[in-house]
């Protein structure tokens, strides 16, 4: 097969219209012999072997490699290609250092920007239930006046949520790390029970004490990142943290109108007392999904925030960084 038909092959697998960015990725990510290899799978390792003229051995190491590296994930049937783009971003970006080089970034972004911003932006109003919900930033939780504690749900406590896993990894963001829109930290996504074990096998990952994921934890709440639980399992899996400026899911979903369709909103909103509120306009900077606006009252100079109540998805990110303490989450709805 041809070079070119090689790595056409393997776009098509990915479920994808035809794109030249990705292709180029591709072309970095694999070489000629490697993209034939994965087009093959799953397969027998001795079947491999026999095809590519390689041994056994040599077979068994690529496929541990196409693991590490994001190409293939593990199935019933052995090593598979990964199934679609958003895959492959995912599992490629947040793989060991050695396997991102700074050309393999660049690649992303240039695709991110030149096309699948507007893709995922417009594939996400064709959604018919969203895949993806937030969780709120347990600092604006546990500061809250207006709540009680034991109204809280664990799955609604980051804090509960990690001390409940057998086992906690955090791998580099997927989203930031090629993008660099933003100084946010990016060991912050986290992956619990046998998703952590995964990570960490394959080299992606960095297995955490509890008390290493509650600071890594309350880093990504400061840095205004918002928590969310991907909802491909009824088990603890992944929580994502980041930012609107980067988010593979904000960043398209808010300037495309169809965040709404991709992502469930929490039970919380946020209540601002103007009285509070000194007009810094932190709340407004730190908003992912241009939720809050200044409002002129006419008893003050200053303008004050306000919530745009239907844009809100209760992140709680505007709370963590009030430090006027105007900002408190309530519930919005029941338990």
């Amino acid at each position: 097969m041809a070079s070119n038909d090689l790595y056409k092959g393997l776009a098509e697998r990915l479920n994808y219209p035809p794109s030249e960015h990705l292709i180029k990725i591709l072309k970095k990510m694999a070489t000629e012999q490697e993209a034939a290899i994965l087009l093959e799978l799953p397969a027998a390792p001795a079947q491999l072997a026999q095809k590519f003229f390689l041994t056994e051995t040599d077979v068994n190491k690529k496929l541990e490699e196409f693991m590490a590296r994001g190409l293939s994930v593990s199935t019933s049937k052995g090593a598979q290609f990964v199934r679609e783009v958003t895959q492959l971003h995912d599992a490629s970006l947040a793989s060991a250092e050695k396997y991102v080089d700074a050309e393999l970034l660049d690649l992303w972004k240039e695709f991110y920007d030149k096309e699948w911003r507007k893709h995922l932006g417009e594939e996400y109003g064709k959604m018919q239930r969203p895949f993806c919900r937030v969780i709120p930033a347990w600092e604006s939780l546990a500061d809250s006046n207006q709540l009680s504690q034991a109204d809280i749900m664990p799955e609604e406590n980051m804090g509960e949520i990690m001390r409940g896993a057998e086992m906690i990894a955090v791998v580099p963001c997927s989203c930031r790390r090629p993008l660099r829109n933003c100084n946010a930290p990016l060991e912050v996504c986290f992956q619990f029970n046998k998703w952590a074990d995964y990570a960490v096998k394959r080299g992606s990952g960095k297995r955490l004490a509890l008390d290493q994921a509650l600071e890594a934890n309350a880093l990504a709440e400061e840095a205004g990142l918002v928590h969310m639980q991907p909802m491909m399992t009824s088990s603890l899996s992944i929580i994502c943290s980041c930012c609107a400026d980067c988010c593979a899911l904000i960043d398209p979903g808010v300037a495309y109108g169809t965040v709404k369709n991709a992502l469930i909103k929490s039970r919380y909103q946020p209540v601002i007392d103007p009285e509070a509120c000194i007009g810094c306009q932190e709340c407004l900077d730190r908003c992912p999904f241009i939720a809050i606006e200044m409002e002129k009252y006419p008893q003050w100079k200053k303008l004050k925030g306000a919530l745009i109540a239907d844009n809100c998805f209760g992140c709680g990110v505007c709370a963590v960084g009030c430090k006027a303490g105007a900002i408190n989450m309530r519930a919005v709805q029941a338990a």
